[in-house]
């Protein structure tokens, strides 16, 4: 019997995010870097919205706590950051080497073992070992990561009592400089990608960082290529699910009844569970499996409250009509000939007023059910806007074509009095027992390479309220990422 537990890594299929590290000393690039933050990133943010395209800046000037560098966290908090960002990456030079680590945390050298060879007496920088993980040692990084070295005349520009701050902090720093910058240079010539040389003063390199960044943003997000605000919505969606299917842990039953449930005829199924056991979890990971194994099928999934406009019942109704109508109508170019079932289906056959919305949904799915099997998933009703009496759902069929199979989820309220009057069948699903707990336990931390003593593992297991997946996973969270108990009991 085939495992539920996933641990999943995946991203959106088309994520529109841009997200840049920038890497350099601190002392004497304050001037580059608030020049990048004031005008660069804002007229990028500004651009890529324009190509629905989500910009973000890594600056860790303000991003690294006191305590977390006491803890000896500077350097894998730097390393996390850019393996998120990949594969954008910008490095800044001019006369300072930068700070020289005296260890590594083991957990850093449990999960990634190249940075304890560049400790001792050829010790690197955390500039360096930012640099070599960011792009020197990923060629597949070229493209995307850009070199600036400062002229240094500049130094002549700064008043005599700060220009310490803007040299070589001594002949091993510099020479250690001067060798990060031979194999910076070497790594551009090696990949095509040319370094900027010697730029004067800070207003400079605003100019070259933003024609360099735009020039590779607007070539991956090209302004023909800027979804439509349907496609928005769908990989809103894509996203809420997938960040659902990170770790869970689920049962071969929940699985086996959603199978049989799309693969038979009947009522629509409703899914329960009281609040955070795992019902959205459960929908994304079974859809997930689904799709894959039965490419064929059409399945639209809605996440209510998952994004902005996913709680409105008329925009829901909307939504999955727009869905029908971009994957059955013919298009003139596909050389369809049969248009019988589409005829007349015109944008404004679409309607924004909410009774005649009501009113023709019920056609949109009889078209859809003449061309195939098609999958609904309305998750979490009880989420739904309290427009029109919408929680009653009084908008929803009473009736659904023999080849439209409904899934729905929700919480006890209104929407599940309203289900319950109908009669559908359900499914509930249960709280973690202490072996799942156990299970959920180890591979969440696994994502993070940390581990807990049996004694924790054992309080945390037998502890009532972590038979709620969701404030387990809380609790994991804070401990590891946040530094709460967990983090300090180990």
């Amino acid at each position: 019997m085939p495992d539920k537990s996933k641990t999943d890594t995946s991203e959106p299929k088309q994520q529109r995010l841009v997200r840049v590290f920038i890497s350099s000393t601190f002392r004497d690039m304050h001037a580059e870097r608030d020049e990048l933050v004031k005008f660069v990133f804002p007229e990028l943010r500004r651009r890529c919205r324009e190509r629905q395209v989500e910009f973000v800046e890594v600056d860790l000037r303000w991003g690294i706590t006191e305590e977390e560098s006491n803890r000896g966290l500077v350097l894998p908090l730097c390393l996390d950051e850019i393996k998120r960002c990949k594969p954008y990456f910008i490095g800044l030079l001019g006369e300072r080497y930068g700070w020289v680590p005296k260890n590594i945390p083991q957990e850093l050298i449990e999960r990634e073992p190249w940075p304890k060879e560049h400790l001792g007496e050829t010790g690197k920088s955390v500039t360096e070992l930012e640099i070599l993980h960011g792009v020197l040692n990923n060629p597949e990084m070229a493209e995307h990561a850009f070199f600036y070295f400062r002229d240094p005349a500049y130094i002549e520009s700064i008043p005599p009592e700060k220009q310490k701050d803007f040299t070589a902090e001594d002949a091993e720093g510099a020479e250690k400089l001067r060798g990060l910058k031979e194999k910076i240079r070497a790594f551009g010539v090696k990949s095509n990608r040319a370094v900027r040389e010697n730029y004067p003063d800070p207003k400079k390199l605003v100019e070259l960082a933003l024609e360099d960044l735009w020039k590779v943003i607007d070539k991956k997000f090209p302004i023909e290529g800027v979804p439509t605000a349907l496609e928005r919505e769908r990989m809103d969606h894509e996203a809420f699910a997938i960040a659902r299917q990170k770790v869970y842990i689920g049962r071969e039953a929940y699985f086996k009844r959603l199978n049989d449930h799309v693969t038979s005829a009947g009522l629509p199924l409703v899914v329960l569970g009281e609040s955070g056991s795992g019902k959205s979890a459960l929908i994304a990971n079974w859809a997930k499996e689904y799709q894959e194994d039965h490419p064929g099928d059409f399945m639209v999934f809605h996440y209510i409250g998952g994004t902005a406009d996913s709680a409105d019942y008329v925009k829901i109704l909307r939504r999955i009509m727009e869905e029908i109508k971009e994957r059955y109508e013919p298009k003139e170019k596909e050389g369809i000939k049969d248009l019988s079932l589409f005829k007349g289906t015109q944008e404004d056959d679409i309607p924004f007023d909410p009774k005649k919305v009501v009113e023709i949904f019920p056609v949109w799915l009889a078209k859809a059910a003449a061309r195939g099997r098609f999958i609904l998933v309305l998750d979490a009703l009880n989420q739904l806007e309290d427009r029109d009496n919408a929680p009653d759902l009084g908008w929803m069929p009473h009736f659904f074509p023999e080849n439209v199979r409904v899934i729905l989820s929700t919480l006890p309220g209104r929407s599940l009095d309203a289900l319950e009057k109908r009669h559908l069948p359900a499914m509930r699903v249960e709280l973690l027992s202490p072996d799942e707990r156990k299970k959920l336990i180890g591979e969440y931390l696994a994502r993070f390479t940390r581990k807990l003593s049996p004694e924790i593992i054992n309080r945390m297991v037998t502890a009532q309220q972590t038979a709620n997946p969701l404030y387990l996973k809380a609790l994991l969270k804070e401990g590891i990422i946040g530094g709460g108990a967990i983090g300090t009991a180990r």
